[in-house]
């Protein structure tokens, strides 16, 4: 183990054993304090220079400051990790007919594809999981290029192919393509989780456009989509439950939203990134307090929440953000998991803002 390796795993088991906004402090503080000893000043900027442009830069493979994450390498597979997942949700519009999709290719010692579609015009949810032998499947390692019986994605950042099938329902073949820079969860892409470790990055603005086809229907469709990337070592048995939200606010910022349970303590915080490529750490308050409206599975019996009002004092913002249709639980990891497209509207930097989301929960919320 080189002393790059000894320094990250003492920082991690310190991280561990602070308090949420203890973590956000001592990363936020630690990744400022390697980037001014570095040859990029932890505000700089990354990109083509220039002053003024008519669109979005594309996602840059070179972060604002440090990170233990390295674009676009580590798009590829990372076969040595006990778990990792590729995540891509999405809302589209079709002259006027709205959609939210989810795509999940799972790697690891478990191959797997969960698809969703959620007709936001008509309320209507579809949902497929299926789990693949590693001889069905393909991770390659040293580029995006990801094959599956049910869904592929592959190509560069700029031009990412996305094409899912639902059995009976319909499919989707879009292209994504990354614009503005990429989301370093934590600050530097890695973060203590259920007592291992996870390297974590977002491309969370991805122009989309391609066709979704739903009970013999195509529609030409355009949008916006956000792309998840986790791999790592970590223990599932110490999770109690979890709400992530990738929330984009229609000012151009985009906030990774984590209230975790686990371990006896409960982790409410965010990573901000703001459209110039700079990265805050802020706490938020607890979402379960601010839970008004629930839904129960038939299937599973599970509860999950189906709004909120989400408070970050430090960003002067409460959002409130709801799930509709209610009824958006998937199949598949831990007997159920909700999975819902959702609106977003409020005060966000003391200013009135509008924008999407997806709400992820996991577990019982009773």
């Amino acid at each position: 183990m080189d002393s790059r390796q000894q320094e990250m795993g003492s920082n991690m088991q310190t991280l561990q054993r602070r308090s949420t906004a203890a973590i956000a402090t001592l990363v936020f503080g630690a990744v400022l304090a390697v980037a001014a000893s570095s040859a990029v000043p932890a505000t700089a900027k990354t990109g083509s220079g220039s002053a003024s442009t008519d669109r979005p830069e594309a996602a840059t493979a070179a972060p604002a400051f440090p990170t233990f994450v390295h674009l676009p390498a580590d798009q590829a597979a990372h076969p040595t990790a006990r778990a990792e997942w590729w995540y891509v949700i999405g809302h589209v519009n079709a002259r006027g007919h709205r959609f939210g999709y989810e795509v999940t290719i799972g790697g690891g010692k478990d191959p797997q594809v969960i698809f969703s579609i959620t007709d936001k015009t008509t309320g209507a949810f579809y949902t497929n999981s299926q789990s693949y032998s590693h001889d069905q499947t393909s991770f390659s390692t040293t580029a995006l290029d990801i094959r599956t019986p049910s869904a592929t994605l592959s190509g560069p950042m700029d031009a990412m192919r996305l094409h899912a099938t639902l059995p009976v329902v319909g499919e989707i073949n879009l292209t994504l393509s990354a614009e503005g820079p990429a989301l370093y969860n934590n600050g530097t892409g890695l973060m203590p989780f259920l007592g291992g470790t996870s390297y974590y990055y977002s491309l969370p603005s991805l122009a989309t456009q391609g066709t979704l086809e739903v009970n013999n229907r195509t529609y030409p469709v355009t949008g916006e989509s956000w792309l998840d990337r986790q791999w790592g070592n970590w223990d599932w048995s110490t999770m109690d439950k979890w709400t992530w939200m990738p929330l984009q606010v229609s000012n151009g910022d985009r906030i990774n939203l984590w209230d975790l349970f686990a371990e006896g303590r409960e982790a409410s915080y965010a990573t901000v990134l703001r459209p110039d490529g700079t990265h805050e750490m802020v706490a938020v308050e607890p979402l379960a307090d601010t839970t008004s409206d629930f839904w129960t599975s038939p299937i599973t019996g599970k509860r999950y929440g189906t709004r909120w009002t989400v408070n970050i004092p430090a960003l002067d913002a409460s959002l409130t953000v709801v799930a509709k249709p209610q009824g958006q639980e998937r199949q598949g990891t831990f007997g159920g998991t909700y999975e819902g497209a959702a609106s977003v509207t409020g005060r966000y930097r003391g200013k009135p803002v509008t924008g999407q989301t997806y709400v992820e929960q996991n577990g019982n919320w009773r």
